[in-house]
C-alpha cells in the first residue's frame, strides 16, 4: 500500500480528505499486519509503523482544521500501537545493515545474539497483532470515523472550516511545515546530534504532509519530494548511527565477553566513520532541498 493511492482531489472538503487519510491508513495496516505476523517478511512490521505514523501524522496536519482535543486520545493509542513494534523495527534494521552476510567468528556469535532478540521482539508483536488493543484500536477508527466524531468537539467556526475546499488548506500546511524545516538554517552540517534529530522528525512531518496532498500537484511533488527524501535518508542514517551505541549495550547485556565487545565497538567505529562522510554531503543536500521550488507556491501566510 503506498501513499500515492490515497485519492485526494482537489474537489474535496477538508474534512473528506482527512477521512479518506485515516480510512487508507487503517486498512494498510489491516493489509500488513498478517505479514508482520508471519514474520518473515521485514516490510510487514515496517509497513504498519508507516501506516501508524501516517495517521499520527494525520493528526497534526489537520489539525488547524480539528484541534488536538478531538483526537488526543487516538493520539496516545496510535503511540502505545507503534511502541509496540518499534523493538522488531530496530533489530530488523540492525541486522540487515551491519549482519546480513553470514561471516564468521564474533560477526556470526553477534548475529545469532541478534536473532534472538529479534524472534522475541516478534512475539511481542504477535501478541500484540492478537490482542484486544489492537482490535479495539481498529475498531475505534473505522467507528470515529465513519461517523466522523470529530464533530462533537467542534464549535461552529470550526466546522466551517471543515467545509472549506483542501486546496488552500493544503498549501498553508506544506509552507508550513517548510518554513519549520527551513529555520533550523544553513549551516546545518554544525548543529548537534539532538537538534538534527528534531530536524528528522520535522522533514517526516513535511514528508508525510506531501505524501497525503501529492495527487493536487502531480509531478511537480515528485520532484520537491524528492529532493526531501535525498535529505531524509542522510539524516536517518545519522540516527540509525546515534542509536546504534544502545542497541549493542542492550544485546550485550550480562555478557563478559571481551572480544564480542570489542567487535561491537569496531561496528560503532565503522558506522561513526560513515556518519562522517554523511555530513560533508548533508550541506549540500540541504542546499538543493532549500532551493527547490515547492508546487503549491511559497507563501507568507501561517497557518490559522
Amino acid at each position: 500500500m503506498q501513499a500515492a493511492s490515497i485519492s485526494i482531489t482537489d474537489e474535496l472538503t477538508v474534512e473528506e480528505a482527512f477521512s479518506r487519510v485515516l480510512q487508507r491508513n487503517l486498512a494498510g495496516i489491516r493489509e500488513w499486519a498478517p505479514v508482520a505476523l508471519a514474520g518473515e517478511d521485514i516490510e510487514g512490521v515496517h509497513q504498519m509503523r508507516v501506516c501508524l505514523r501516517r495517521m499520527r501524522s494525520a493528526l497534526t496536519v489537520f489539525r488547524t482544521a480539528i484541534p488536538k482535543s478531538a483526537t488526543k486520545f487516538f493520539a496516545q493509542d496510535m503511540r502505545r500501537a507503534s511502541k509496540a513494534l518499534d523493538r522488531a523495527r530496530d533489530l530488523d534494521v540492525y541486522i540487515t545493515e551491519n549482519l546480513a552476510s553470514r561471516g564468521k567468528g564474533q560477526q556470526r556469535r553477534l548475529s545469532k545474539i541478534a536473532e534472538k532478540h529479534r524472534q522475541k521482539a516478534y512475539e511481542k508483536v504477535g501478541s500484540f497483532i492478537k490482542g484486544q488493543s489492537y482490535a479495539d484500536l481498529c475498531k475505534k477508527i473505522r467507528e470515529w470515523t465513519e461517523a466522523k466524531a470529530w464533530r462533537e468537539k467542534l464549535s461552529t467556526a470550526q466546522e466551517a472550516k471543515l467545509k472549506e475546499n483542501i486546496i488552500p488548506f493544503a498549501a498553508r500546511v506544506l509552507e508550513n511545515h517548510r518554513s519549520t524545516i527551513l529555520a533550523y538554517g544553513t549551516e546545518i552540517e554544525h548543529l548537534d546530534s539532538d537538534t538534527l534529530h528534531r530536524l528528522r522528525i520535522e522533514c517526516k512531518k513535511l514528508r508525510y504532509a506531501a505524501e497525503f496532498f501529492a495527487p493536487l500537484y502531480g509531478d511537480q511533488m515528485k520532484a520537491f519530494t524528492s529532493h526531501l527524501k535525498n535529505l531524509q535518508d542522510l539524516l536517518g542514517a545519522l540516527h540509525d548511527t546515534a542509536v546504534m551505541k544502545g542497541l549493542q549495550e542492550d544485546l550485550l547485556r550480562k555478557k563478559k565477553d571481551k572480544k564480542l565487545v570489542s567487535f561491537t565497538h569496531k561496528l560503532e567505529r565503522q558506522r561513526q566513520k560513515e556518519a562522517q562522510k554523511i555530513l560533508k554531503k548533508l550541506s549540500s543536500r540541504w542546499q538543493t532541498f532549500a532551493q527547490a521550488k515547492p508546487p503549491w507556491g511559497a507563501t507568507t501566510d501561517a497557518v490559522a
